[in-house]
């Protein structure tokens, strides 16, 4: 995504690659909440019974947080640190 985008604003298409951005910033938001949704419903089953409509998600009403480094939930960023050393992420394409 990196390259796409440069080459957009290396071009002067600026649009193209705001919008790439964007894209990439919905379908990982869209990742997490599937995946939440697993954890509450499948994996740890808290919540196996759970029907909500998308307004609902939307204003969280479901049982349990989504917490990610970074935003109000668990604003200090260090905490991206220990996770990128228990995932082994430096060493994963």
């Amino acid at each position: 995504m990196e390259e796409a985008c440069s080459s957009f604003e290396k071009n002067n298409d600026d649009y193209s690659s705001i919008m790439l951005k964007a894209l990439a910033d919905r379908l990982a938001e869209s990742l997490a909440e599937y995946v939440h949704e697993k954890v509450r419903k499948e994996y740890w089953g808290y919540s196996r019974e759970e029907e909500l409509s998308n307004e609902q998600l939307i204003k969280e009403k479901y049982i349990g947080i989504r917490p990610a480094p970074g935003y109000p939930a668990c604003p200090d960023h260090s905490e991206k640190i220990k996770l990128f050393s228990l995932l082994d992420a430096e060493n994963k394409p």
